[in-house]
């Protein structure tokens, strides 16, 4: 039986591991080990949310760097497409030794927590996946897609509090794909301006 959609990011610190999530807005919900977050969640989140469910949960693993004095996140999906999110997760990875290029990662628009957040994305994300994310109107984010080895492709995002994402000025429906957002941005100079985004 299929249940309320609930994402949760997952970070590890040096005590263990932290999970929060837009869809339980105020959880913080803290273990030492992934085997022992999992077994307590259904009961942790009815417990928060007032309702028993069922939840349908996407987990999503968060790595926190430090680069040069800026916080930047990167956020990976466990789901069926999780092996391509992978490659993207790993290009970033590979970017951020290179300094001139984590300096660039890092040029980005921050969230509330000053933290530039990518997300590892395929091209058959949907508007609302990525909405279903974001933390509110006047979130930020960067989707990031691997195009050609070994290059990924960011655009920036932001949630304005309306039901779409718009890419220069072009309105987005909540089902449109992160294919249909890059195909509108021009490759052929630097993406500065924000996207629009709504939950």
């Amino acid at each position: 039986m299929s249940g309320e959609t609930i994402h949760l990011m997952v970070r590890e610190t040096d005590d263990g591991l932290y999970a929060t999530s837009p869809q339980a807005r105020g959880l913080v919900y803290g273990r030492p080990d992934l085997a022992t977050l999992r077994d307590g969640l259904v009961e942790v989140l009815a417990a928060h949310l007032r309702r028993p469910g069922p939840f349908d949960i996407v987990e999503h693993h968060e790595r926190h760097y430090d680069v040069a004095g800026r916080e930047l996140v990167t956020r990976l999906a466990l789901d069926a497409r999780r092996d391509e999110r992978q490659d993207v997760y790993a290009r970033i990875g590979r970017a951020l030794m290179v300094p001139e290029q984590a300096t660039l990662l890092v040029e980005q628009p921050a969230n509330r927590l000053d933290e530039i957040v990518y997300i590892c994305t395929v091209p058959s994300d949907t508007v609302s996946w990525l909405a279903a994310q974001m933390d509110g109107e006047g979130d930020r984010a960067i989707i990031a897609l691997a195009i050609a080895d070994p290059f990924v492709m960011t655009v920036p995002i932001a949630v304005p509090g309306h039901q779409a994402l718009e890419v220069d000025g072009t309105p987005y429906p909540a089902r449109a794909t992160v294919a249909e957002i890059v195909r509108a941005v021009p490759i052929v100079q630097p993406v500065h301006a924000e996207r629009t985004l709504a939950s």
